[in-house]
């Protein structure tokens, strides 16, 4: 995965607020930044329009600093006053990840999720294998619901008879989200599945190199 694309995806997952990534922005020295600082100090409920949201992440993601000091960057702005989702727990990608007790370290860790799909399809077998595979064509297809994020069950369920695979069980999902290979996302109205964005890669590799056990 491309270094600005990770970074996007771990601003959106993290970073809700427009004044938290004001003070990333500001935390990275870049000059973008400044011509809102007037704004975010006079007023407490200040917010970037739609377009300047999507362009502040843009200039975060794309910005020339070191991968250390981005790290330190979205630290200091979560200890000093960031209000990070924890929807999706963790971050495990191939330069950054994110733990609720180490914070956001600069580390691949593609390796652990590659070894962490290996035991859950050694504890699950075909059922897991065909979960997994099921959420990531979903994804690869464009299934993911733009509002929410994941993919539906319904849609999970279909994509797994079409695979030939079985319905997943209670234990299933339970030890997928042991694993932090899974995630209910969505709303309590409209929930939605996930794997992380940034372990889809790795997911893939793994289940293709079981694929014919299955």
């Amino acid at each position: 995965m491309e270094i600005t694309n990770e970074r996007k995806i771990l601003l959106d997952r993290f970073f809700w607020r427009d004044r938290d990534l004001y003070a990333i922005g500001k935390a990275c020295r870049i000059p973008w930044f400044d011509k809102f600082a007037e704004k975010f100090a006079r007023d407490t409920y200040a917010y970037f329009s739609s377009q300047e949201k999507v362009e502040a992440i843009e200039k975060i993601a794309t910005n020339n600093i070191s991968e250390q000091e981005f790290v330190n960057a979205l630290n200091y702005v979560k200890e000093k006053e960031a209000s990070i989702s924890l929807e999706i727990d963790r971050f495990r990608g191939e330069r950054y990840s994110f733990d609720p007790d180490e914070g956001f370290r600069n580390e691949d860790q593609q390796l652990v999720v590659k070894e962490d799909v290996e035991h859950a399809l050694g504890e699950l077998g075909e059922r897991g294998y065909r979960f997994l595979q099921a959420v990531v064509n979903l994804y690869r297809a464009g299934k993911s619901d733009r509002a929410y994020g994941g993919v539906t069950w319904a849609d999970i369920l279909a994509e797994i008879r079409e695979l030939g695979g079985q319905y997943p069980s209670p234990r299933d999902i339970a030890i997928l989200k042991s694993y932090k290979l899974y995630y209910k996302t969505g709303s309590r109205r409209y929930p939605t599945h996930t794997i992380p964005e940034e372990i889809i890669e790795v997911v893939e590799t793994a289940l293709k190199e079981r694929k014919s056990k299955y």
